[in-house]
Order: structure tokens, then C-alpha cells, then sequence
């Protein structure tokens, strides 16, 4: 694997190609550019003393409940506000034992600020003690101007030599060159139990398309466009039979009034012509049953139950339906200029039936 590691504090940077260092030099501007499609990753190293790292027993959690438990156990440690800290919690060990590492957030963004104006997107960030081996119960060291960074098992930290000597004690030391830590870069990263980059700080990954979602999503998409297609179907089905069923009831009511025997083709025109041929002027049955009909058609709702005409009533009728296609044929009929009438509906037959009475003004 390609790395490239940046030592954030000087601008020092490395390129390691597996375990051998490739190329090295100073600046974030003369950073070579990593090759599309090579196995790489960006490392930032930022100082160990800007970093407090504690080890704690922490149990495998969920994200949000490992986040709230380790805020938790920096605010035991910290000396700074905890809501001024970038709390982030490790790897466990084989006992359960995570590194805690407590930054301040604002050197945390000063940090990726500065990354970001030289155009530097990193994979990674780890503190610097996390560069050097773990081995036994020995303590590593590296110094460099004056500084100490140590690594041992559950230890990790930088500060100035006197003080380093104090914080070891009586443990064994192991003074480690440049050249000793560069041949162990490779191993010493893959062991990294710690990345800063998370929470707040979180790299934010390119989006990628899922292609077993997007089949997932299309299947979902045409069994929903199936079922408003089925939908809308079976709608123009129910009011296809509905208009069949108010032609129908409009031939019956034609044959009720046409000569016997005659074949009913044009309802509303034959009973029309048969009212011309006697005369009628609207005031008999013909004006009223035609413009009954023609409410009825536009309701398909409605039902007719019966017809009677005698000349000193008018035509009385039994309709079904509810009472918002009830009111809505009556209206009609009133609009074509008859006087009508509807009695109170009533229960017949287990079906809601009115009375509505038709006759001329």
C-alpha cells in the first residue's frame, strides 16, 4: 500500500510504498499527488504533546452510546471543559482496553483547516506517539529537539525530557534513531488502535451508488406503479358497469311507457318521439320522465325502484342511492324547469328508498 505521511506541526511529509520510505520532503505544496486507482491512503501525524491519551476499560457499544461513554470518562480525566474537547475512543485491546485521546477542538479544526487549504483530504489522523512499536513492558523512545515521544503498552505520550523521565520511572527504556522509526512506520500504522477523524471531525465519504439498492428501489417502484395501475382499472371498471347499469334502467323505464312489443335502441329519443306523437308539451309524462332520465344518468348512483304517472299527481317514483345523489337528481330536475318533491327516505327491502314526485309547473 501506498501512504502518505504528513507531520502536521512542520509540514515534514513521507512516502511510504509498503515498508520502504520512497520519497520525503517539506512543505504541504510539494506533497506529490496520489495515483488514481492505487491502494493508498493519507496519514496526518499530528504533535504528541496536543494529544492527552488515557487507556479505559470500555465494552464493545454502539456509536452513540460509545460517544456518550467516553465523554463521560474524559470528563473524569480532562482538566479542560469537556465541551471544548474532541473526545475520541480506540480499539480495544484483547482485555478490553481502549486508547482515549482527549484534543481541543479548536486545534482539531485548525488542523483540518489547514489541510484543506493545501487540498489535502486525510484518511487518517493519528497522534504521534502511535508511530513508534509497543514491545513487552520496555518503553520506547524517540527524541527529537529536546522532546521525548514515548509509546508503551497503555502508555503514549510527548513532553520534554526531564518530565518524560519523571512520567516513566523506573521502566525499561529503548532510545529508537530516525532511521529505527522509519523502518517501523509500516507496522506501527497498521497497529493503530486511535484515528481523531471522528464525530464532528469525520471524514465525509463520497457517495457511492449501491447497485443492489437501486435494484431493490425499481422493483419497489413498479410493484407501486402496478398497484395505482390496478387502482385506476378496476375505477374505470366500477364506473363502466355503473353507466351500464344506468342505461339499462333508463331502457326499463322506456319500455314503461313505449307501446308494447317495441325494441328500445335510443331511450330518451323514443320516448321523446312517442310524447310528440301525442301531443304532449311537457306538461303529461314524456317532459317529466325525460328530464328524470337524463338527471339519472349523470348519477349513476341512483336506482329506480318504480314509476307511476296519473295526470292529477304527476310522476311519482322509488329511488335508491344516498342522499347526496338523491338530492343531486331532484336539483337537476329542477333546474329543467319541473316542480318536485322528495318524502322523507325510508328502509325497504333492507335498501334506503325515497319518493320523488315530477310534475310541470
Amino acid at each position: 500500500m501506498i501512504r502518505r505521511l504528513v507531520f502536521i506541526d512542520d509540514g515534514r511529509w513521507l512516502m511510504l510504498d509498503g515498508d520502504a520510505v520512497t520519497a520525503r520532503g517539506a512543505g504541504l505544496d510539494t506533497l506529490p499527488p496520489l495515483l488514481a486507482g492505487d491502494a493508498a491512503e493519507t496519514i496526518i501525524v499530528v504533535p504528541g504533546d496536543a494529544v492527552v491519551l488515557h487507556w479505559v476499560e470500555l465494552p464493545e457499544l454502539a456509536p452513540a452510546q460509545m460517544a456518550a461513554a467516553a465523554r463521560m470518562l474524559a470528563a473524569d480525566v480532562s482538566a479542560a471543559s469537556i465541551e471544548t474537547t474532541h473526545v475520541v475512543v480506540g480499539a480495544a485491546d484483547g482485555e478490553g482496553v481502549r486508547p482515549l485521546a482527549l484534543v481541543d477542538r479548536e486545534v482539531m479544526a485548525g488542523w483540518l483547516a489547514q489541510l484543506d487549504a493545501a487540498g489535502i483530504d486525510a484518511d487518517r489522523m493519528v497522534p504521534a506517539p502511535f508511530l513508534l512499536p509497543v514491545s513487552g513492558d520496555a518503553v520506547r523512545v524517540f527524541e527529537r529537539e529536546g522532546l521525548w515521544l514515548v509509546r508503551g503498552e497503555r502508555l503514549g505520550f510527548a513532553a520534554e525530557s526531564e518530565l518524560a523521565r519523571m512520567m516513566v520511572g523506573e521502566r525499561a527504556t529503548i532510545l529508537m534513531s530516525g532511521g529505527d522509526v522509519e523502518a517501523g512506520l509500516a507496522a506501527a500504522l497498521d497497529g493503530a488502535a486511535i484515528d481523531l477523524r471522528q464525530g464532528a471531525f469525520a471524514r465525509v465519504r463520497a457517495w457511492s451508488i449501491d447497485r443492489r439498492r437501486v435494484r431493490r428501489l425499481a422493483v419497489l417502484a413498479a410493484a407501486l406503479l402496478a398497484a395505482v395501475l390496478a387502482t385506476e382499472v378496476a375505477a374505470v371498471l366500477r364506473y363502466s358497469f355503473a353507466a351500464d347499469r344506468a342505461e339499462m334502467q333508463l331502457a326499463e323505464a322506456a319500455r314503461r311507457v313505449l307501446p308494447r312489443g317495441t325494441v328500445v335502441g335510443d331511450a330518451r329519443g323514443q320516448v321523446a318521439a312517442r310524447l310528440a306523437r301525442l301531443g304532449g308539451d311537457g306538461g303529461g309524462f314524456g317532459g317529466p320522465a325525460a328530464a328524470l332520465m337524463a338527471a339519472m344518468r349523470d348519477r349513476p348512483g341512483v336506482v329506480l325502484q318504480s314509476l307511476e304517472f296519473a295526470p292529477e299527481s304527476g310522476l311519482v317514483v322509488v329511488v335508491t342511492g344516498d342522499a347526496a345523489d338523491r338530492d343531486a337528481v331532484v336539483a337537476a330536475v329542477s333546474a329543467a324547469g319541473f316542480a318536485t318533491a322528495m318524502a322523507a327516505a325510508r328502509e325497504q327491502g333492507g335498501m334506503t328508498v325515497a319518493d320523488v314526485t315530477v310534475r310541470a309547473r
